[in-house]
């Protein structure tokens, strides 16, 4: 995981259920429906702004001087100063090369305002992404970058993690790269543990969805019709469904045959499942513990520092995020994520940051060198702010968040970026749809007719199932 300013995972944001440089909690960003955007240009509300170095387009000079835009979709000011000291960098590194860092604010949709930009002939000349950059590339709207890769000094394909990069590739062409990517994993309260008497090191962590449940009670607490703690909330979580589902033996979109499975057997026995808990013991209605905790804490309350939750299934930049409040404790743990009554091994899930190059870039392949550097160089001076995994082969695997070494020392920052690290090797394949999303906004509908009991798991994710198809359908 940026801002939306607010939203969960990504850098420089802050929500609640990613929150990685900045990101979330329990809601995720609000993603733009991109069909029918590609195909034409966008007036822009006067509420659009940019800050950053610069928001003009970058342009060759006389004399092979080259301006290079790069743009951020938000984020924190700690973000942008990031990147505004990466690409001051490179400009010394790099004479014939000027980098103006822009980041976007307002009330206007990253997205629109691109694809307004690629419509019009303007865009900037490289890009970060928070949206999967299959479904632009499709569209026409990203240059295909693999004749750059061949020749890049860091970029190559054997240098990014498979499942990582797939969520960049669609019929053998790849359009943007992931230079970072937070992986997921559970966080539990390891003094509250203690307390309670339960083994609370990581290997002792559950390893079935049904020991997790099991545990979860240990902690949940009721006051009335007030819940005051909770152990591990359901995940009724469009985002993260692909982890879920793949813990469950399942899978939601298959990119190698080009078709959905949002209904599969494993799917609906999952939602099936996390019912069954939000009934046994959340009294069937997971809204009674948001109301709670806000009542208690305020508005999207930091639940798992306020102790009021024991567990939580959240990526690296909490690592970070953590510490963005004062917690009522100092020691949390890490640990793989428990699998479902169908599933065979633990595996991981992740969110990356994506950097991409417009169609009708001013200078593509200068826009792709400047990436290339970001992929190692970027990725790492991002790290040390904002705890997102940098997922080039070629940076140093013993890098560790400064953040982190500052509040539990440096063997322990060493160890638990070790572990995400090692769930990145173990990461599901998501991301990867041409019309990711579009299955967002379907799931997100389902899983809210789902957990309010609005409609039975089979009945919802069958109809999410036909949606899909025929969107992607349409693409293929």
């Amino acid at each position: 995981m940026a801002t939306r300013t607010n939203d969960p995972r990504q850098p420089g944001r802050s929500a609640p259920i990613r929150s990685a440089p900045g990101r979330h909690d329990l809601s995720r960003r609000s993603l733009l429906g991109i069909a029918g955007l590609a195909g034409g240009a966008f007036a822009l509300p006067g509420c659009f702004s940019t800050e950053g170095t610069t928001a003009n387009q970058g342009s060759t000079k006389p004399g092979g001087k080259v301006d290079l835009t790069f743009w951020l979709p938000g984020g924190a000011d700690g973000y942008l100063k990031v990147h505004e000291d990466v690409a001051k960098e490179y400009g010394k590194q790099h004479s014939n090369v000027n980098v103006s860092v822009t980041r976007l604010t307002g009330e206007q949709n990253f997205l629109e305002v691109l694809l307004a930009r690629i419509a019009g002939g303007n865009p900037p000349s490289a890009t970060v992404l928070w949206d999967t950059p299959v479904a632009l590339g499709i569209r026409g709207s990203l240059m295909e970058l693999d004749a750059f890769m061949e020749k890049s000094e860091n970029s190559q394909l054997a240098n990014w993690p498979e499942a990582v990069l797939a969520s960049c590739q669609f019929d053998g062409k790849t359009y943007g790269l992931p230079f970072t990517a937070g992986s997921y994993a559970m966080y539990y309260n390891q003094e509250w543990f203690e307390e309670k008497g339960i083994p609370a090191d990581r290997e002792s962590f559950p390893k079935t969805w049904d020991d997790l449940r099991s545990l979860s009670k240990e902690f949940t607490r009721w006051k009335g019709d007030k819940i005051e703690a909770a152990g591990f909330l359901p995940p009724f979580d469009q985002y993260t469904l692909p982890v879920w589902s793949a813990l469950n033996g399942g899978q939601i979109f298959d990119a190698s045959a080009g078709k959905y499975t949002i209904d599969s057997e494993q799917n609906i026995e999952m939602m099936e499942y996390f019912v069954s808990w939000m009934n046994e013991e959340y009294e069937g209605d997971l809204r009674k513990v948001t109301r709670s905790f806000e009542a208690l804490l305020g508005e999207a309350p930091p639940t798992f520092q306020e102790k009021r939750l024991a567990m939580r299934f959240d990526g690296t930049w909490l690592m970070g995020d953590f510490y963005s409040v004062e917690a009522k404790f100092e020691r949390w743990e890490v640990a793989s994520n428990p699998v479902g009554p169908s599933g065979g091994s633990t595996v991981s899930g992740y969110w990356p940051n994506w950097m991409a190059i417009p169609t009708a870039s001013n200078s593509p392949e200068e826009a792709f060198n400047y990436l290339d550097h970001i992929a190692v160089d970027g990725a790492q001076a991002q790290f040390a702010e904002f705890p997102d995994l940098p997922t080039n082969a070629k940076v140093p695997d013993d890098i560790v968040p400064s953040k982190l070494v500052e509040r539990r020392g440096q063997e322990y920052a060493e160890d638990a970026t070790a572990f995400f690290r090692e769930q990145l090797d173990i990461a599901t394949p998501m991301w990867d749809s041409p019309v990711q999303t579009f299955a967002i906004d379907q799931l997100t509908r389902v899983l809210e007719q789902i957990s309010t009991k609005a409609a039975k798991p089979k009945d919802a994710l069958a109809e999410a199932q036909k949606a899909c198809q025929a969107e992607l359908d349409k693409v293929l």
